[in-house]
């Protein structure tokens, strides 16, 4: 079928009253509409089809997410129409949310794009650390928008430092450029590894003081984070 005539069939299609209907409608709209919409239309395609993301978010907002389904929740829908409030509640209305690393992607980005950014550099964090393929699966896929992280992402993957700066060590990476979110971002409490580097880069960046034991820590848990801390700070030794 020619991307018109799907377009046609994409605006004729009732919106689906009941589960199994917003399933086969779901399977449609991704599968042949939205790509249809994309070849007519480009990105304007998007435009043309909230309408239709709009009626499955509407149709699955009392579905409770599950992990072997993720596409069929309302926040997927949500994200696909543009509203962001939407997915956001979408997101927080299920419990244990944060346990689930799609939920926490979607949230992320609806916060971004509400402007949220640093409760939104937190969730992506928190994926780094608990996720670490998944969230660098969003940023292959597009799925993560964010001019700053996409910046220091790419800066962090072909730096220089051993050891090499992998997805868990990237928040700590991220905080010794961007000092001002320390203050603004929550210390993770942890004891060793990627999230101790952090809480240290946190804490280095924020001081004034020479933080001996500090810098000490940081340089035994990962000398490449350690030696940026300093070239940042131009204190190379």
């Amino acid at each position: 079928m020619q991307p018109a005539a799907v377009i046609i069939d994409a605006l004729r299609t009732p919106a689906p009253r009941d589960l199994s209907a917003t399933v086969a409608y779901l399977e449609k709209l991704t599968r042949e509409w939205a790509l249809a919409a994309e070849t007519l239309f480009k990105t304007e395609g998007k435009t043309l089809l909230a309408p239709r993301w709009r009626a499955v978010g509407q149709a699955l907002e009392c579905v409770a997410f599950d992990p072997a389904y993720p596409d069929r929740h309302a926040s997927r829908a949500c994200l696909e129409a543009g509203d962001w409030e939407a997915a956001v509640g979408a997101v927080q209305t299920e419990d244990g949310f944060a346990e689930q690393p799609v939920l926490v992607g979607r949230l992320a980005q609806a916060l971004w794009q509400t402007q949220r950014t640093v409760q939104a550099i937190e969730r992506w964090f928190s994926l780094c650390w608990s996720a670490p393929e998944y969230f660098t699966g969003l940023l292959e896929n597009g799925h993560i928008s964010a001019p700053l992280l996409l910046e220091h992402w790419r800066e962090a993957i072909n730096a220089d430092v051993e050891p090499e700066i992998s997805t868990v060590w990237f928040p700590a990476w991220m905080i010794l450029h961007e000092p001002g979110l320390a203050r603004l971002i929550k210390s993770r409490g942890a004891t060793s590894g990627p999230q101790r580097a952090f809480d240290l880069a946190r804490e280095l960046v924020m001081s004034d003081d020479e933080q001996i034991e500090a810098r000490q820590e940081l340089k035994d848990i990962h000398p490449g984070l350690f030696r940026r801390f300093l070239e940042n700070s131009n204190q190379l030794l």
